[in-house]
């Protein structure tokens, strides 16, 4: 799924203070060995450390800083890693974009090692384990399929090796669970016939980062954006491999966890007010509202405004005439149940480590709350259902954040957590 850049403003955390907190133990007892897949149930990803690189310069000069992830330990002052636990969390997922990694100088690509590792260590001191995703670099607006140039390509190997390292870094972490996902979204097309398809390139590179790290738990995902069409069509024996787990993302229906998004497809970005489930609003006030934010809408230069409108009515008409809701979701998860069965694929390796819909504004205002929040728990609820974990995406970040003001809040909306499943802590205000 394509990202925005995160804002990163400092915290406004005093480094005596930062060293405290890095240094606190965790107060509970000593947990068990556990299977890989035990460890990460209910999740969220944390974008504020590592998914979004500085850079310099524009365009054909532009280049990543020199210090491309400046303050990474500060970040974790943003959260309550302790009250996330009590709430029923027990994982992070930190995606790390590997482009510094890859044309960093050696100090520079030890610094950021080193930060990964603090920043696991940390979290994993209050008793939540840390799921990190590799995302190819997107300097220049790549996709990740462009790393996959051939099974001996340049760009592939480099991205392997540098993969290796990681993996190799995150193999030796003592301080507690840790997961590797090998790349993020790999491929857009679900199946590739004419060239190399996404499942040869993970086969070679699961081989070569499991010579690193013989015991770390390695996170294998299908095309398709990792989507249940991708994963569906997996059958590698490295699913029969008790060490590695299987990611999956969930955005359906599309149009209604997608509406406003800028970065999709024309349409989305002035289709607002689709309301989940379908039952829950009607036809003729999601068009009104549609159209009229549609008049005012900014439009990527090269869209067809009157086509992206009709577009966004067709989609919605369609979306209450197939009475979108929990139906639907529960179908795709029996199409991956499906070929859990048929792979003999444990439940606790399968984690939707991707799944959320984006909050609504309208002047201003949020506006579809309790829609957001059905989803959330028709969704959670249907993949807990099936003994398979999931971290939503993502926790603070907006638009998909869980918070009502990332801004001023120091933790997710109730509402949302219990919608989720979730519990908050008994010192947290009440929502509205």
């Amino acid at each position: 799924m394509t990202r925005r850049p995160w804002p990163g403003a400092a915290a406004p955390a005093a480094a005596l203070l930062l060293l405290i907190f890095l240094a606190a133990p965790f107060a509970g007892a000593p947990a068990a060995p556990r299977k890989p897949g035990e460890s990460f149930k209910r999740g969220a990803t944390l974008v504020e450390f590592f998914e979004f690189p500085k850079t310099s310069g524009d365009g054909a000069a532009k280049a990543y800083a020199a210090d491309a992830y400046p303050h990474p330990l500060q970040a974790l002052s943003l959260f309550d890693f302790d009250r996330l636990r009590r709430a029923g969390f027990d994982h992070m997922r930190l995606p790390l974009d590997l482009g510094p990694l890859m044309s960093g100088d050696a100090r520079e690509q030890q610094v950021i090692l080193d930060n990964l590792v603090a920043v696991i260590s940390a979290i994993n001191r209050h008793g939540l384990a840390v799921l990190v995703t590799l995302f190819p670099p997107s300097l220049h607006h790549e996709l990740p399929q462009d790393f996959l140039d051939a099974l001996d390509g340049p760009k592939f190997r480099a991205y392997v090796r540098t993969a290796a390292r990681v993996a190799k870094v995150l193999n030796a972490v003592q301080s507690g669970a840790v997961a590797l996902e090998p790349m993020n979204e790999p491929q857009t097309k679900c199946r590739v016939w004419l060239g190399t398809d996404w499942t040869e390139f993970q086969d070679v590179m699961i081989r070569d980062l499991r010579r690193a790290a013989p015991e770390l738990p390695l996170v294998l995902t299908g095309g398709c954006w990792s989507d249940i069409d991708g994963v569906t069509r997996l059958d590698t024996p490295l699913l029969r491999d008790p060490r590695n787990l299987v990611s999956v993302h969930f955005y359906r229906p599309f149009l209604f966890t997608h509406q406003t998004t800028w970065f999709t497809e024309p349409y989305l970005a002035g289709t607002i007010g689709v309301p989940y489930p379908a039952a829950a609003g009607s036809l003729a006030e999601t068009l009104a509202l549609t159209h009229a934010r549609f008049r005012t809408v900014s439009l990527p230069p090269d869209a067809d405004r009157i086509a992206a409108e009709q577009k966004a009515d067709g989609e919605i008409q369609r979306y209450f005439a197939q009475d979108q809701g929990s139906a639907q979701i529960a179908g795709w998860m029996n199409k991956l149940a499906a070929w859990q069965a048929r792979e003999q694929v444990r439940s606790d390796q399968i984690v939707f480590t991707e799944f959320g819909a984006m909050k609504q504004l309208a002047g201003g205002v949020e506006i579809g709350r309790d829609s957001r929040a059905r989803w959330l728990h028709d969704t959670a609820a249907a993949i807990a259902g099936h003994g398979w974990g999931w971290t939503v995406y993502v926790l603070r970040d907006d638009p998909f954040g869980l918070y009502r003001d990332e801004a001023t809040d120091r933790f997710p909306d109730p509402m949302l957590l219990h919608a989720l499943g979730l519990d908050a802590p008994a010192d947290e205000p009440k929502s509205n």
